[in-house]
């Protein structure tokens, strides 16, 4: 299976932070041990890695749907020699796609749309037959059941039948092989509390599917479904999952089999449960029926069940089990006890208490011995069974499940945090291994260490103040500063290697908790934790208790949420509206917030002075909402960017000790003709650039007339464009390009999510100022608006992630993706 190309020996992905869809069904596990999941409009294939000793990543990324993905299936094989692995994914843009796996090299490339809804389709199970005939059932909100099939050798998808469900939703789908006959079953869970089987000849290439029973029993909509056959008894079982809270086990037994059955001596003997026929044609061509009843209840969950899931035959030898995953925060693996003849969960899973919100499915590994279950927020939870029987948390992967806004490098550019619509925080760093042989550091993946905000609002910006300090703001008036507590630093030492050689860390705050009904961090240190007074809240109010962490692995989601916040130290006001950008200077001396504004006084620009968090003056130059700030590297200049199509530049005056304007433009030199979204510096502070909605980017540069006083800053080169796109973020690299001092690196992101890599020749009179080098797009970049580019600042050559040529870049978008790629700098002559 192909992992994410190194796009030309330029540019390669590194790390992609993305959350699972809030949908259920949107996860799936294959045989070939890889995961698939819906983040957004996008699938992600993700590596486990549970075999080895390595954690795991997201490999590789497909996009061809235009609005959210809301479930995807692995194909089924029923031939065990068929090596490929296709899937199939549905989105409420109407729309299915058949992934096809092309061999030998894994590569997802080929895709066909399956198009015929006229509604979101929300559910999709498919199952390739050993005569290599694909069918696919797909469910929408119009109330219709498709079926679809690919016969062998064949390049389309026909819809060969459209199944009325009469303005009853179809909820789940689940298709499998009657055993022992040439037969397809597909079962509908229904909006009301039905399930609908359906039976087709296979072996008739037009035989379409006929109605044949419902299951009646459930007391609410049905929202999951799975079947497994038993070959000991010959027996098929359906697991059906409800939100009325309950698990029903319905059994399907041959009649010859049912009749000579202890089950149904045992059942005439106590009672007579109802049971349904199921006439179908063998194999060998003769006829017989199947016996259809209902095998028992399960009883053990306080909330709607979203998913069930029996564990892979292959490893299930003798005794069945079943995984059933449910809003009310647990996990369960139910086994029959034949001691008390009842189905009894021997596993109990998930969090009790905590800020999570219940879980939206979950699977079994290939292997059983792992499982995988979705969040309601988009994250991922895994355990594993260890050797001793016990099943422990297991590293995996993270992200937003919100558009993320804004990214800041740690000024050492040893982490990253990132804001997001999701109303969270998150810090994501570098988990570093030690071989405990050699003492030598083992490279590994990126992993989220920290969230040390979850807000009550949606996030909008962040800056750094320093490597332990960071400035945040959101849909609120408020500007909100946060510390590193000493169990972070603690455990960043531990996991990632960083050193904080100035800091001592016994005298920060150990960590952070959150009140009821408040929205701030409230510092938490080591007699609080021991004090009898504490005690009371970790019974009352267990999701907002902190506990210490002493971590040998990133922590878990449930850690995350509640072990990993940061005190608030600061709250500054002086903003009308809700702050919509900030910038903090790299020499840390001061902070600049501007908000949402319609008038000159409400745009105005606020500067902090860090060192003691006072306003110390308004900047005054734009009529509408500034959409971005930046300090130039040199800290002696402040550029802004606004709705009103201008840009300003304010330089600092020593001797007034403020912030004074020295150039702005204007309807006749500003050049754009939209609105500017973003800016930024080059390294030297010698040039800046500014990104419009009108697909212009503009490089500008002091004046050579100095008799000018009108203009002191002017376009240096003629502006890039590309009048289709919007450009929505602009980034210069912290170097140079080697040999050549005049060429700048930047990045360059668009609304439509593309990120293109060019070079800037900063001579006037150069024929041509811009060579694109690398354009990122699809799987590469992101799929909506990219929000933030950030090049890594340089890294010390002592430092253990320095690596000689190479340079990271980071990119945010309203893709809810976080990606990191490597930028070989020496490379890009």
């Amino acid at each position: 299976m192909c992992k994410f190309e190194n796009i030309n020996n330029l540019v390669k992905t590194v790390y992609v932070s993305s959350a699972v869809n809030r949908t259920p069904h949107c996860l799936d596990w294959s045989s070939n041990g890889l995961v698939i999941y819906g983040s957004c409009n996008a699938i992600h294939l993700y590596d486990p890695q549970i075999t080895n000793e390595c954690d795991g990543q997201v490999i590789s990324s497909f996009v061809a749907h235009t609005m959210r993905v809301n479930c995807v299936k692995w194909v089924q094989n029923t031939n065990n020699s068929c090596q490929k692995q296709d899937f199939v994914s549905c989105s409420t843009d109407n729309t299915a796609i058949l992934w096809e796996d092309i061999l030998p090299t894994g590569n997802y490339r080929t895709y066909e749309k399956l198009i015929g809804h006229s509604d979101v389709v929300t559910i999709t199970d498919a199952l390739r037959l050993t005569n290599e005939a694909l069918y696919i059932v797909t469910a929408a909100g119009d109330c219709t059941v498709k079926v679809w099939i690919r016969h062998k050798n064949k390049d389309n998808t026909q819809c060969f039948q459209t199944i009325n469900c009469d303005n009853i939703l179809c909820l789940s789908l689940k298709i499998s092989i009657l055993p022992y006959s040439n037969s397809l079953l597909l079962a509908c869970g229904l909006s009301n509390n039905k399930i609908q089987l359906y039976i087709n000849d296979f072996s008739n290439i037009n035989s379409e599917f006929v109605i044949s029973h419902s299951l009646i029993g459930h007391e609410d909509w049905v929202r999951s479904l799975d079947f497994v056959f038993e070959e000991n008894s010959g027996t098929l079982f359906l697991a059906s999952g409800s939100q009325d809270s309950v698990i029903r086990l319905w059994k399907f037994t041959i009649e010859d089999n049912y009749n000579n059955s202890e089950i149904k001596k045992e059942f005439n003997n106590v009672l007579k449960l109802e049971s349904k026929n199921l006439n179908i044609i063998k194999q060998d061509g003769s006829a017989c029926s199947y016996v259809i009843q209902l095998e028992t209840v399960i009883s053990g969950h306080d909330g709607w069940i979203y998913g069930v899931h029996w564990k892979p035959n292959f490893c299930s030898g003798n005794q069945l089990e079943l995984l059933s995953v449910s809003m009310d925060k647990t996990l369960a693996v139910w086994t029959y006890d034949e001691n008390s003849g009842l189905w009894v969960d021997f596993i109990r899973l998930g969090e009790v208490g905590g800020n999570t919100l219940g879980f939206y499915g979950g699977k079994f590994s290939p292997d059983g011995n792992c499982i995988l279950a979705q969040g309601y927020n988009g994250s991922f939870h895994l355990w594993k069974k260890h050797s001793d029987g016990i099943w422990a948390p297991g590293v995996t992967i993270g992200g937003h499940f919100g558009s993320v806004e804004d990214i800041a490098w740690d000024p050492e550019g040893k982490y990253i945090v990132s804001v997001s619509s999701d109303q969270t925080t998150r810090i994501h760093a570098q988990w570093l291994k030690s071989n405990e042989l050699d003492k030598q550091v083992l490279p590994s993946n990126w992993h989220e260490m920290a969230r040390p905000q979850v807000h009550g609002y949606n996030m909008s910006s962040v800056a750094m103040l320093s490597s332990l300090s960071f400035v945040s703001s959101a849909e609120e008036k408020v500007i909100r500063t946060f510390q590193a507590p000493s169990n972070f630093l603690e455990n960043m030492i531990q996991l990632s290697k960083i050193n904080f050689p100035s800091v001592d860390i016994m005298k920060y705050p150990l960590g952070a908790s959150v009140p009821s009904l408040g929205l701030s961090n409230k510092a938490v240190s080591e007699e609080d934790c021991k004090s009898i007074a504490h005690q009371p809240k970790k019974k009352d109010y267990p999701e907002h208790y902190f506990v210490p962490l002493t971590l040998k692995q990133p922590p878990t989601e449930e850690d995350l949420v509640q072990n990993t916040l940061w005190p608030e130290t600061q709250k500054l006001y002086g903003h009308v509206y809700e702050v919509y950008c900030l910038a903090s200077s790299p020499n840390h001396k001061w902070l600049a917030s501007a908000a949402k504004a319609t008038s000159l006084e409400l745009a105005s620009i606020i500067i902090w002075d860090l060192n003691n968090f006072q306003l110390v003056q308004k900047l005054t130059s734009h009529n509408l909402t500034v959409t971005q700030l930046a300090f130039s590297p040199d800290s002696t200049k402040l550029l802004s960017v606004s709705r009103d199509r201008t840009w300003s530049l304010f330089s600092y005056n020593e001797n007034k000790n403020s912030f004074i304007i020295i150039s702005k433009s204007n309807k006749r030199t500003s050049i754009h003709t939209r609105i500017i979204w973003c800016c930024a510096w080059t390294h030297d502070s010698l040039y800046f650039a500014t990104g419009s909605r009108d697909g212009k980017l503009v490089t500008w540069g002091q004046h050579n007339q100095s008799d000018n006083t009108e203009i002191t800053y002017c376009a240096k080169t003629d502006p890039l464009v590309v009048p289709e796109k919007s450009f929505s973020a602009v980034a210069f690299a912290s170097t140079t390009i080697e040999n050549y001092s005049s060429i700048y690196l930047l990045a360059v992101g668009t609304d439509c999510g593309n990120i293109g890599l060019y070079k800037w020749n900063c001579e006037e009179n150069h024929v041509t100022p811009w060579l694109k080098i690398v354009d990122l797009c699809n799987e590469f970049g992101h799929h909506l608006t990219v929000k933030k580019i950030q090049f890594q600042p340089l890294l010390c050559k002592t430092d253990i992630r320095y690596r000689e040529g190479i340079l990271q870049m980071a990119s945010c978008g309203a893709d809810m993706t976080l990606k990191i790629y490597d930028v070989f700098l020496k490379k890009i002559t």
